[in-house]
C-alpha cells in the first residue's frame, strides 16, 4: 500500500478524523453535523464491518465475543463476533464483560483498536444513515 494511493488518503485522513473526535468519545463543537455525517459515510465505505455490540464473553487471553445488537455494515444482528487482543498496536484496551461497544474494524478481524465507546459520537450518526431510505 503505497501513501499516494487516493484510497490509502483517504483512509488516512478518515483515521485522522476519527482520532480527532474520540478523544473523550464524543465529537467536538468545532467539528460540524455535516462533517460528522460525511465522515460517517466515507468510514462505512471504507470499514469491513461496523457493529454496536454487548461483549458477552472476555477470556483469559483477552479475546471477546460480541453478540451484535446493531449492524450498519457486516454480521447479521444476533450473530457473534470475536475481538482479539492487539498487545502491539493498542496496549491499554481491552474488552469487559457486559460492556456495549461500538466495533468498528478495516481489517477481517477485530482486535481492541477497532473498539469504540457506547457513546461515541459515531453509533447516533451510522443510525442516522442507515435509517435513511436508499
Amino acid at each position: 500500500m503505497t501513501i499516494g494511493n487516493p484510497s490509502t488518503v483517504r483512509a488516512l485522513l478518515v483515521a485522522s478524523l476519527l482520532l480527532a473526535a474520540s478523544l473523550d468519545g464524543v465529537a467536538c463543537d468545532c467539528f460540524p453535523p455535516e462533517l460528522r455525517v460525511k465522515t460517517a459515510q466515507e468510514t462505512l465505505s471504507l470499514a469491513k464491518f461496523a457493529v454496536y455490540g454487548r461483549v458477552t464473553e472476555v477470556a483469559r487471553s483477552g479475546k471477546a465475543k460480541v453478540l451484535v445488537l446493531e449492524s450498519f455494515k457486516g454480521p447479521a444482528v444476533g450473530s457473534t463476533i470475536e475481538a482479539m487482543p492487539d498487545p502491539a498496536q493498542c496496549p491499554t484496551a481491552r474488552f469487559a464483560a457486559s460492556e456495549e461497544v461500538l466495533v468498528l474494524a478495516f481489517q477481517d478481524t477485530a482486535t481492541t483498536c477497532d473498539k469504540r465507546p457506547a457513546d461515541h459520537y459515531l453509533v447516533e450518526t451510522f443510525r442516522l444513515i442507515t435509517a435513511q431510505p436508499k
